[in-house]
C-alpha cells in the first residue's frame, strides 16, 4: 500500500445501509474494474466487493483510514480482488477503468467532475451535494445553470438517481446529497479551445455573447484591435451567456479562435 502524510480531513460517513447498497446495485459490477473514490472506513467498500467485480481500487487519502482497511480486508486484499492506494484521487494518472463509485467531498466537487472528464469510463455513480448536483443538470437559462453545468453536459449525460438526506451521515453534514450517474459522451466533437471560450464567457454569464467576449478578452491575450475583429463574426448575435447551451458555446468557439 502506498501511504501518505496523515491530516485532517472532515469526512462524513453514511451509515444508512439501504443508500450504500443502492449505490453498489446501481449498475452491474460483475466481472468489472471499479474505482471507489474515497473508501472512507470501508462501508462502500464492502457493498462493492459482495458484487463480484473483477477488481476495486480503493483510493483513500486518509493514511489511519487505510491502515483500517487493510486489516478489515487482508483477504480480498491477498486474493488480488482489492487494492488500497493511499493518495488523492485528483492526484492520481488513471487513463481507463470500467466503473467509478464514490461518495465525494463537498468541497472538490467542481474538481473532481473536471478530472473525470480526462478518464475514459462507462459509468460513474457519485453521491455529491444536492445543490451541487442540481447544477450539474440544470438546463441553460436557469438560475442554477453555469459553466460547470455546460462543461459536464458536454462531457456527460447525467442522471439523477436519489436523494439522500443529510441525517444518514455521521457526523451529519449541513446540507442534503444526491447520486448521480454519469455516462461518457462516446464523441463529443468539441473544440479544442471549448474549455477556454466557456471560461471567458461564463466570467460574464449575465452579459450577452459578444460584450462577455469583449469584457474578456485578457483570456486570449488579444488587444481592443483584435477583439472588434473577432466580435465581427458575431454581428447580430446578442444571446446572454446563461442562455447558451454546451453545444452554442463549442460553435462559437470554433468561430471565435479556430
Amino acid at each position: 500500500m502506498k501511504t501518505k502524510k496523515t491530516k485532517i480531513f472532515g469526512q462524513h460517513f453514511l451509515k444508512n445501509e439501504d443508500v450504500l447498497e443502492l449505490e453498489a446495485k446501481i449498475t452491474n459490477l460483475a466481472n468489472k474494474e471499479v474505482l471507489e473514490i474515497g473508501a472512507g472506513d470501508g462501508r462502500l467498500t464492502k457493498k462493492l466487493l459482495e458484487q463480484r467485480p473483477k477488481k476495486v481500487l480503493a483510493i483513500e487519502i486518509d493514511r489511519e483510514l487505510c491502515y483500517q482497511l487493510e486489516k478489515k480486508f487482508k483477504n480480498e486484499i491477498s486474493q488480488g480482488r482489492l487494492e488500497i492506494v493511499n493518495e488523492d484521487f485528483l492526484n492520481l494518472d488513471i487513463k481507463k477503468i470500467d466503473i467509478i463509485i464514490g461518495n465525494v467531498p463537498y468541497n472538490i466537487s467542481s474538481k473532481i467532475i473536471l478530472k473525470l472528464r480526462k478518464i475514459e469510463f462507462e459509468k460513474a455513480i457519485l453521491m455529491m451535494q444536492k445543490e451541487f448536483c442540481q447544477r450539474l443538470a440544470a438546463p441553460p437559462a436557469t438560475s442554477e445553470y453555469g459553466r460547470i453545468s455546460a462543461l459536464a453536459q458536454a462531457y456527460f449525460d447525467i442522471e439523477q438517481i436519489a436523494q439522500v438526506s443529510k441525517e444518514n451521515f455521521y457526523p451529519k453534514p449541513k446540507v442534503d446529497s444526491q447520486i448521480i450517474m454519469l455516462k461518457r459522451k462516446k464523441t463529443p466533437k468539441l473544440s479544442k479551445n471549448f474549455e477556454l471560450v466557456s471560461a471567458a464567457l461564463f466570467a460574464h454569464r449575465l452579459a450577452d455573447v459578444k460584450n462577455a467576449i469583449k469584457r474578456s478578452r485578457h483570456f486570449f491575450g488579444w488587444t481592443k484591435e483584435e477583439v472588434g475583429e473577432k466580435l465581427k463574426k458575431f454581428k447580430n448575435y446578442d444571446k446572454k451567456v446563461f442562455m447558451l447551451n454546451w453545444q452554442e458555446i463549442n460553435q462559437i468557439a470554433k468561430k471565435l479562435v479556430e
